[in-house]
């Protein structure tokens, strides 16, 4: 009984430190590779210790490092160090308007091309398609109704009378003759009238977006460029793009299949059936995001899928009325034969978006920031993975969107204000970069000049260009250290430290383990569940295997009493009973280590397969690879071994205690 709970507890612990092993394994692979690096590095009198997975929270409080460029160089020479990667964490919100608002910038777009029969005629055909979306406006009354509930009756009636205008032949009219004035009041008066635009919160990573790529390899491209050397830009993590900026029936429809993969039905799941029910409401937010062309083409194909013609919101009606017998299909001909007609997201590539900053003392900090493309990190999980839903963008968009100023542009205000003669000497939030509002005007005219004159730039609220010393100067909070294949990274550690003491730097490292945040932390809170499992196994095994030697030590006293009659101590008689429970520790330990390592080696063989996208991150890729390793085995063994022992204690003291008299006259009882 005892060598089995030995042997039972050994074969469970032997599994568990390994899978837990391997977790950790992978854990810190994929936030090594995925912009951690081994080692994260930050001014040593900051507040706050650097993380590049935040838990929903303020971003740490670190200070600048100064004069970046030297202690990059100083850091590349240090025996270890292959990649000082400059970084920054920040939270953020990306806001978009709604679909009127979108189809407005394109007629805005187009009616601001230099005049030409090309562009008449374009602007003719969205002037048209325009005209129609308004009329499916006017005649929605629910959204109606929505808008103006939170508005004042003056300002609803207005809103109401510019609603009832633009059904008016006279309106159009006036629109051919000038479009820009007319769509500026319709994005005034009317397209609030569909609903607010949606705000989306982003975690965002800024680095260096040239050197980023090279030094995490499982970084990988999806659609779009890196944005070009010295240029702001954005790039958003596929699953970022796919949760948040698909159109709300294509979304609907993802959601469907993945709940339909894990087991859900239309027939017993409620919430299946109200998605289904909410794809359908969200046709009119679907029509009115589609061109004439591109309505065609879905009619034709609709018809040929259904069987039938019809109007295209009929045959849309029809198809996304989904039950168990036809989603699978209708799932896979919407991929393949109506996707590709329809502009499945609301933002792409080339396309800008405002990216608004958290709340400061001067308010939030809007910066419109150009989108370039997506991007995932391969082999850590599909959309569903942490690290695939962040924004990566550059460090001066960060910069702006944190209000901080470098040295220059500091100086630059400072020269400003004492030009004006103001002797009262600057404080923090003087210099720090104001909110500013986006107004868009009319492009002046462009005057001929003579090519001796050069025409003098306007200046632009947040430039789009940026130089070397703007990106890596003086405004770099952290950076990721990636380390040589075969270097320890608590060496380098120590190394940096050493150097930093002798030069007088003002620079520390945190580890993965510190700048992985809450995803590190889950690990940690793995390992001590597992400890407490293992705490209470041990206790079991105490009780257990005490109850059952003192049972066996209390009929073997007669078995005691001769030994004692003979000539055996006290003493001796608890050495025998000790190390009778120190064998069955040892054979049990051993038996059951053995077993968990036959299981380990032939049931798990290469690892397990992980198909769930959302634990991939956890365990480094898409198979978990447990590892066993020499200290984990020690540990168990002495571990067991110590417990059985303990148990052992009390029965082989109290067998030892009884006197020949007693254990005698027991044996012939």
């Amino acid at each position: 009984m005892v060598g089995l709970l030995a042997a039972g507890s050994a074969t469970l612990l032997t599994l568990g430190f390994a899978f837990l092993a391997g977790v950790e394994e992978g854990t810190r692979h994929s936030l090594i590779e995925s912009g951690t690096g081994h080692l994260q590095l930050y001014h040593s009198k900051s507040r706050g210790v650097p993380t590049v997975v935040m838990d929903h929270g303020d971003a740490p409080e670190l200070q600048p490092l100064p004069d970046f460029p030297a202690i990059e160089a100083r850091l590349k020479a240090v025996e270890g160090v292959r990649e000082v990667v400059p970084m920054e964490v920040g939270w953020s919100s990306v806001f978009r308007g709604n679909y009127l608002d979108e189809k407005l910038a394109v007629v805005r777009a187009v009616a601001r091309e230099p005049a030409s029969a090309s562009r008449d005629a374009r602007l003719e055909r969205l002037a048209s398609e325009l005209e129609q979306t308004l009329k499916d406006v006017v005649r929605d009354d629910g959204r109606r109704a929505e808008a103006f509930s939170f508005l004042g009756e003056a300002e609803a009636r207005e809103d109401q009378r510019a609603l009832e205008e633009v059904g008016t032949p006279e309106f159009w009219a006036r629109f051919r003759a000038a479009p820009l004035e007319v769509l500026e009041y319709l994005e005034n008066r009317v397209a609030r009238q569909v609903g607010e635009g949606e705000s989306t919160g982003m975690e965002y990573l800024a680095s260096d977006l040239e050197q980023f790529p090279r030094a995490f390899p499982r970084f990988e491209l999806v659609s779009g460029s890196l944005p070009p050397p010295g240029q702001r830009g954005l790039l958003l993590g596929q699953g970022l793009y796919e949760q948040s900026f698909k159109i709300p029936v294509a979304a609907l429809l993802d959601e469907v299949q993945r709940e339909r993969k894990a087991g859900a039905t239309f027939a017993q799941d409620e919430a299946l059936r109200t998605r289904a029910a909410r794809c359908v409401a969200e046709l009119p937010d679907l029509l009115a995001r589609l061109d004439a062309e591109r309505a065609r083409a879905l009619v034709v194909a609709l018809s040929k899928l259904l069987g039938h013609d019809g109007a295209l919101d009929v045959l849309l009606r029809e198809f996304l009325t989904l039950t168990d017998e036809n989603f699978d299909t209708r799932y896979e001909q919407f991929q393949r034969e109506l996707a590709p007609l329809l502009p499945l997201y609301r933002v792409r590539p080339g396309d800008t978006l405002v990216v608004m900053g958290t709340e400061g003392a001067f308010g939030r900090i809007n910066v419109p920031v150009k989108v370039w493309g997506t991007f995932r990190f391969r082999g850590l999980g599909g959309d569903a993975s942490r690290v695939n839903t962040l924004g990566l963008m550059d460090l001066v968009t960060a910069r702006f969107l944190a209000g901080r100023r470098i040295t220059s542009e500091s100086e630059e205000v400072r020269r400003d204000v004492e030009s004006l003669g103001m002797s009262q000497p600057l404080v923090t939030g003087d210099l720090t970069l104001q909110a500013a509002g986006i107004v868009e005007e009319e492009a002046a005219p462009v005057q001929p000049t003579s090519p001796e004159v050069p025409v003098a730039k306007a200046s632009e609220a947040w430039p789009e260009h940026f130089t070397a010393v703007e990106q890596r100067g003086v405004s770099v909070l952290q950076a990721a250290l990636v380390l040589a294949p075969d270097a320890e990274p608590e060496a380098v550690a120590a190394r940096i430290a050493d150097m930093a003491a002798k030069e007088g730097l003002p620079v520390a490292t945190v580890d993965w383990s510190v700048a992985g945040g809450m995803l590190a932390g889950g690990v940690g809170i793995a390992r001590v569940v597992l400890l407490a499992i293992a705490a209470l196994m041990s206790l079991f095994i105490v009780l257990v295997s005490a109850s059952t030697l003192l049972l066996l030590a209390r009929e073997r006293v007669g078995e005691v009493g001769t030994m004692r009659a003979l000539g055996m101590q006290r003493r001796q008689v608890f050495q025998v009973l000790l190390t009778e429970g120190l064998m069955l520790g040892v054979v049990g330990a051993g038996m059951g280590l053995a077993l968990g390592t036959a299981v380990l080696l032939l049931l798990v063989g290469e690892g397990v397969g992980i198909h769930d996208e959302s634990l991939q991150f956890f365990m480094g890729g898409t198979v978990l690879k447990p590892r066993l390793t020499a200290g984990s085995v020690v540990g168990i063994g002495v571990g067991v071994l110590a417990v059985v022992v303990a148990a052992a204690l009390v029965p082989a003291w109290r067998g030892g205690k009884v006197s020949p008299i007693v254990a005698m006259l027991k044996r012939e009882d």
